[in-house]
């Protein structure tokens, strides 16, 4: 009978690992998955490397976690090892039905300790955008798809976020042992709850009422590109004083950005550095900016949309495939990726066109509730888990 009870609680139990705790927009998918899987009766573990505001929110969330010791986004060899011997030991005491990876080192270290652990679990892969798309020397590009496509015969399914990317992995061949699918991300019905009221979100960012703000939510890292969206910023800013521009999020070029903003004058660009309440903050924008250069199908934009405000966003990754599915209309203007004056230009567009700024804005909503639902995204990824078909 105790047997029995052991085996039907191991039949519940999920690992959920990425590599590091920083927040973004794969953390904040991870507690809401965790505590979606915890209502259906799931018993949960997450776990990852390193600090963040990741900890602070699984505990609010009351999911179990562990920090992983050895766990690095850079490549070491020596703390790479241990932190596969480290994912394996935990494999071998936890005991879960399945795993779920998230982001691309711990698809490759993560998967390779499920095979050599005894319990061998369900491995399920999720990659929010490839890392060997990103702006990075070709010897690491190299290195990271010959580490995707080793890694894939270690996974049970491969759960991409948008088309292209499943696409692309067959076109390359990353081929995982069952199958390559695709659940896009989707927001709760409650996210347009929290927003604050326009005038609200302004007096927390410290913004005027009648000022015209270009907004953004992006952590400082290279692939968000917001080093050269400053350039783009700048005639925006020379030549019309009634515009403000705000920067939302952390990261390790957010000291850099702080001197650029310096050099280049930019006294009406706000940087906010990390904020709890970014995602409540929205309709203080009159427009949203996401310059990146590499994506997947990023969280913020999602939410800009259900926000409803106009968006100009780069040609990269879901960018172009979410803002306008289905050849409806569009809740976005999409730039060439690094394209300064591009940008800038569509700003000046975004900035004068009033009309044009109402059809993106009234698009974003109803994309979002009809193609973009957290329901969908859940067991998408719950059902991969469990080993069910879509």
């Amino acid at each position: 009978m105790a047997h029995a009870k052991m085996e039907e609680n191991a039949n519940r139990r999920i690992l959920l690992l990425v590599t590091q705790a920083d927040w973004g927009g794969v953390q904040s998918f991870l507690v809401n998955f965790a505590k979606s899987l915890a209502l259906d009766g799931y018993e949960v573990m997450l776990a990852a490397g390193g600090d963040g505001e990741l900890w602070k929110a699984a505990e609010k969330a009351g999911i179990r976690t562990l920090r992983l010791k050895h766990m690095r986004r850079e490549i070491n060899p020596i703390q790479d090892i241990l932190a596969y011997s480290e994912i394996k030991t935990l494999i071998d005491t936890f005991k879960p039905r399945a795993i779920h990876l998230n982001s691309s080192k711990m698809g490759v270290i993560g998967s390779w300790a499920a095979q050599k652990s005894k319990t061998k679990p369900r491995v399920v892969y999720r990659i929010g955008g490839w890392s060997f798309l990103e702006p990075i020397p070709t010897w690491k590009r190299w290195l990271y798809r010959t580490a995707e496509k080793f890694s894939a015969k270690y996974k049970d399914v491969i759960i991409t976020v948008h088309p292209g990317d499943a696409e692309l992995a067959g076109h390359i061949g990353i081929r995982p042992r069952e199958n390559m699918t695709t659940v896009a991300n989707g927001l709760s019905e409650n996210f347009t709850c929290a927003l604050l009221a326009r005038d609200v979100a302004r007096r927390l960012l410290g913004l005027p009422t009648d000022a015209y703000v270009f907004g953004t939510v992006a952590n400082a890292y290279a692939t968000k590109n917001l080093l050269t969206y400053l350039d783009a910023i700048k005639p925006m800013h020379d030549d019309h004083p009634e515009c403000r521009f705000v920067i939302i999020g952390d990261g390790p070029e957010l000291e850099h950005l702080k001197e650029k903003r310096k050099a280049l004058g930019l006294d009406r660009l706000n940087l906010t550095g990390h904020r709890d309440d970014a995602n409540t903050l929205y309709r203080a924008f009159d427009a949203f900016v996401l310059p990146s250069v590499k994506e997947g199908m990023p969280w913020t934009l999602l939410e800009a949309m259900a926000s409803g405000i106009p968006i100009i966003a780069t040609d990269v990754g879901a960018n172009r495939w979410m803002t306008g599915p289905q050849n409806e209309a569009p809740a976005a203007i999409i730039t060439p990726p690094g394209e300064t004056k591009d940008l800038t230009t569509t700003m000046e567009l975004i900035f004068g066109d009033k009309n044009k700024s109402a059809e993106l804005a009234h698009a974003g909503p109803l994309m979002v509730e009809k193609y973009f639902r957290w329901d969908s995204t859940y067991r998408g990824n719950r059902d991969a888990l469990l080993g069910r078909k879509p």
